[in-house]
């Protein structure tokens, strides 16, 4: 009998557990109760507008020089050319020309002077050209000879938004591209070698 007792209490109390576990479900409790919804804050006053941003730079990759290993006279010129150019980068943007002779970078214009008597600049044509003209041109007005900067070439485009004609008169409001170096405009702009 008290066989039958021991293992009649293991089997009750396994059925009293099933009977408590499966009898209740999360439905049969209360919900609990919402809480107040906050007051919503006044809106801030709008910000000014910020200046027009600059995302949309171009940048050519390293062009060879076009011109020749020897220049038999005392100026020259090669014709770059940009796609990118249009009317409004001519009337609005900024263009950064720069060369590359080894590891060294120039920004155009420069001056040399010392053994080599160069000045380097750079023209546009006209507002629908899409052409760059990169100029060499002999300081004392000899002949160029090997031209220093025969190396590389490459430009930058920055498109502007706002036009030349309603500028400040002191150009306060603007930033000056053309007074950085190649470094920090690579550095602003991320554009890599």
């Amino acid at each position: 009998m008290k066989f039958k007792t021991n293992l009649l209490r293991p089997i009750l109390r396994m059925l009293f557990i099933s009977l408590l576990f499966f009898s209740c479900s999360p439905e049969d409790g209360n919900d609990g109760i919402d809480g107040i919804d906050g007051i919503d804050g006044a809106d801030g006053a709008d910000g000014a507008d910020g200046e027009t941003g600059t995302a949309n730079v171009i940048y050519s990759d390293w062009i060879a020089s076009g011109f020749p290993d020897t220049i038999n006279s005392n100026f020259d010129q090669w014709e770059m050319y940009a796609p990118e150019l249009t009317q409004e980068i001519h009337d609005t943007g900024v263009i950064l020309v720069y060369a590359r002779v080894s590891n060294l970078i120039y920004s155009i214009p420069t001056s040399f002077f010392g053994t080599t008597q160069e000045q380097w600049s750079f023209r546009l044509f006209d507002f629908n050209d899409t052409l760059i003209a990169i100029r060499v041109q002999s300081i004392d007005d000899s002949n160029i000879g090997t031209p220093f900067l025969n190396g590389d070439f490459r430009y930058v485009i920055i498109p502007g938004g706002t036009s030349a004609s309603s500028r400040p008169a002191n150009g306060s409001s603007q930033v000056d591209y053309s007074s950085m170096s190649y470094e920090e405009i690579k550095s602003l702009f991320n554009i890599p070698d």
